[in-house]
């Protein structure tokens, strides 16, 4: 077990090499890079193209390659034939690899007595060692370490350390490969590849343009003993190899820095020059304002977990990878659903963004916070398009949105029908300005969206003959396993909320006295459907019309998801519910629900949930852990989440929806915190797991900044604010001054 702060690949096994390096993606918010190895495996071809067909991704079969690379930039996007558009796998410029003798180092042909990678998390510096025994008879000790700065978000810095037990000539290859694909298509209509040979500088750079315009600059500096160096170069890669004499206990120290800049830049910087004005400072300079700047991202967003160190893992990787993800101060782009690490998702965003990641922004650095929700305001005139598109009037946002905010979703099921999403921006736009204590924000940069989106609602809405209440038809509600469903409860209440909201706020955002009016009527009237009897909130109109779901003789492969064994056909005439639907309603409006009714929910869906989708044990785990006291399922579905990406599951890039759920069951299940969207006081009801001896995080709550602190029977509230904050643990309530610390019993 590592130190809680380290995750280790001890050998090297070629069938988990993608996983891990999706897992080890280092980035600065705005340049990614997969954790790839830098001497590339020699049987593993990053060229191939291939047509990868619109398909349900959570049952798609991905093409099975050894190794993954992937440079991306969130915002650069190209064209795709059949998507409207994805984002760019760009060109590839971690390649530093020793050479003896002209034989290469590759872990799947080479003689390699040991190899080990580790991704610090607290520093965001991903390390290599590797001890090959050539073929010339030498022993080889090569390590690597390097880190994409965030201090410095254009430069990716790298330095490979080679030792030998004899004396040995040492050829060094430095590439630069603009010979990628990105889910087997070719985006670049033009490449430029330049160098220099300079033996005190040797460097190489590549220009290319993408199919919608965007011109990418990769440049690449070698730092490193004089040599000679000698350039191989095609139109699509270029090598500078340089020799050098090695004696034994002397080290070779080879520096690489790399600046990637965009024609989209709000800032635009020239890569040379970027990197000669760093000439004067050294790697170690480099690095130590690289991890300053972690050192207070941790400071702020650290979550403790004392006596299960998988657990604390889990978390910190969670936490690592959503710092990682988020583009300083660029409301242009948000987070793209695998989080910059892969392409399955094409670099789009989805509802996640509002409801799996800005929580953890809210309640950790709320200015990113703000980015994330002003992505959706800078992404309006992409909405309004959309809803021209289908034929009406204000904004309907995107299923799955490129960085216009245009519908990019190939899949009509999910593009016509799950229009929840426009909801859940609503929602998350008073989460911000709840949160962050700044209500002029749904009068001012968010009135207009929440008209927009009202008129849209109100164009949606049915008025079926004999009834007195609007309804919502033809939706699809989280659940994606039930396509074409009539008043699904979790869509008919965030609309009542976005309506609700634009009938309030509208008169900033350009509605009339009429209007708001209407949107209020028609909040009021959209149906909850309950049965009374059995205390149920259903699902929708439809759900137990459905076909009973035979899991014991339809799903007879469990190592894979249900989608994965029965046709779709099967799937939408079934009662089996990918992930979390009327629970999911409950945990966002938890105040309107009585506990006997989730309790009701509870036990009616989960036996018809799948869990297909990694969203789905996240939210089960904070319903189990907060409101119903179910502390072996909360347990077992946190296993569930937490691990999705560390055991194996970062191929295709990381689950970082997952990952804000993982943070949000830490805070919101086991220390049972409410959510400022229903309340003023900072409010606590701890139920810790078992195993976890003590759970402690930093917030902002409502402005102010609070420590908190649980181990069995106790919990502590810091104020590290400078106003006093009210608090309530366990239904204890106390004022806690500024500055000052109050304990409370918490059973």
């Amino acid at each position: 077990m590592t130190d809680g702060w380290s995750i280790v690949e001890s050998g090297f096994d070629v069938e988990t090499n993608r996983a891990y390096e999706g897992l080890f993606t280092l980035g600065s918010g705005y340049l990614h890079v997969r954790g790839s190895l830098e001497e590339h495996l020699l049987q593993a071809p990053q060229n191939q193209e291939y047509v990868r067909m619109p398909a349900n991704v959570t049952a798609e079969v991905f093409p099975d390659n050894k190794a993954k690379w992937g440079t991306y930039v969130p915002g650069v996007f190209g064209r795709h034939p059949w998507l409207n558009s994805e984002m760019v796998n760009l060109p590839w410029f971690l390649g530093l690899a020793p050479y003896v003798n002209g034989g290469k180092l590759d872990l799947e042909v080479a003689n390699v007595r040991d190899h080990r990678r580790e991704l610090d998390l607290r520093a965001a510096v991903l390390r290599r060692s590797v001890t090959w025994d050539t073929a010339a008879g030498a022993i080889l000790h090569v390590t690597y370490e390097w880190f994409v700065s965030a201090a410095r978000k254009h430069l990716c810095v790298q330095r490979m350390v080679v030792r030998t037990d004899r004396d040995v000539t040492v050829s060094v290859a430095s590439l630069l490969d603009t010979d990628v694909r990105t889910n087997g298509h070719e985006h670049f209509t033009k490449v430029g590849m330049s160098h220099t040979g300079d033996p005190e500088r040797p460097d190489l750079q590549a220009v290319v343009t993408t199919d919608t315009g965007d011109t990418v600059t990769v440049f690449s500096r070698v730092l490193a003993p004089q040599a000679t160096w000698e350039l191989d170069a095609g139109s699509r890669a270029g090598t500078l190899t340089g020799a050098f004499d090695l004696l034994p206990g002397q080290s070779l120290v080879v520096e690489k820095r790399t600046a990637v800049t965009t024609s989209r830049d709000l800032a635009p910087v020239e890569p040379s020059a970027l990197l000669d004005s760093l000439s004067d400072l050294t790697y170690d300079d480099l690095l130590a304002e690289h991890t300053a700047v972690w050192a207070s991202r941790w400071d702020a967003a650290d979550v403790v977990i004392e006596g299960d160190a998988r657990s604390q893992l889990a978390m910190r990787c969670s936490i690592y990878h959503l710092l990682r993800c988020h583009v300083p101060d660029d409301p242009r782009v948000a987070i793209d659903a695998k989080g910059a690490a892969g392409e399955a998702y094409f670099g789009r965003y989805f509802w996640d963004t509002e409801m799996n990641l800005l929580p953890f922004f809210l309640y950790t650095h709320p200015d990113k916070a703000r980015t994330l929700a002003d992505f959706r305001i800078e992404t309006l005139d992409g909405a309004r398009q959309n809803a021209r598109g289908y034929g009406y009037p204000g904004a309907r946002y995107a299923w799955e949105s490129d960085a216009r905010g245009i519908e990019s979703c190939a899949s009509w099921q999910y593009r016509d029908h799950e229009i929840h999403v426009t909801a859940d921006i609503a929602y998350a736009l008073a989460h911000y300005a709840r949160a962050t204590v700044d209500p002029a924000y749904l009068d001012g940069p968010a009135a207009e969206l929440l008209v927009e989106t009202a008129r849209y609602w109100m164009a949606r809405l049915s008025w079926r003959k004999g009834e007195d209440h609007p309804s919502l038809l033809g939706v699809m509600g989280p659940d994606e396993y039930c396509p074409i469903s009539h008043n699904n409860s979790y869509t008919n209440r965030l609309v009542a909320h976005a309506l609700k909201l634009a009938s309030e706020h509208g008169q900033h955002g350009g509605a009339s006295d009429e209007e708001r009016t209407a949107f209020a009527k028609a909040a009021a009237g959209l149906p909850i459907l309950r049965d009374p009897a059995r205390k149920l909130v259903l699902q929708c109109e439809d759900f137990e019309l459905l076909a009973e779901p035979d899991f014991d003789r339809t799903w007879t492969d469990r190592s894979k998801g249900y989608a994965n064994n029965v046709s779709q056909e099967r799937l939408y005439r079934t009662k089996a519910l990918k992930q979390a639907d009327v629970l999911m309603l409950m945990m966002l409006f938890p105040q309107e629900f009585s506990d006997e009714e989730v309790a009701a929910a509870w036990e009616y869906y989960l036996p018809y949930t799948t869990h297909d989708s990694s969203l789905s044990p996240g939210v089960h785990a904070i319903l189990a852990a907060r409101r119903l006291g179910k502390t072996d399922e909360a347990w077992a579905f946190w296993q569930d989440s937490a691990f999705m990406d560390l055991d194996g599951g970062a191929e295709q890039g990381i689950h970082i929806a997952g990952c804000g759920n993982n943070w949000q069951v830490a805070v919101f299940g086991f220390a049972g915190m409410s959510s400022a969207m229903h309340t003023d006081t900072l409010t606590l009801k701890p139920h810790l797991p078992p195993a976890w001896e003590r759970l402690a995080f930093p917030i902002i709550w409502r402005g102010t900044p609070v420590y908190v602190d649980i181990v069995k029977g106790k919990a502590r509230i810091t104020n590290r604010g400078t106003a006093a904050i009210d608090a309530s643990v366990a239904g204890e309530r106390k004022t806690v001054p500024a500055g000052e610390t109050a304990e409370f019993e918490t059973r």
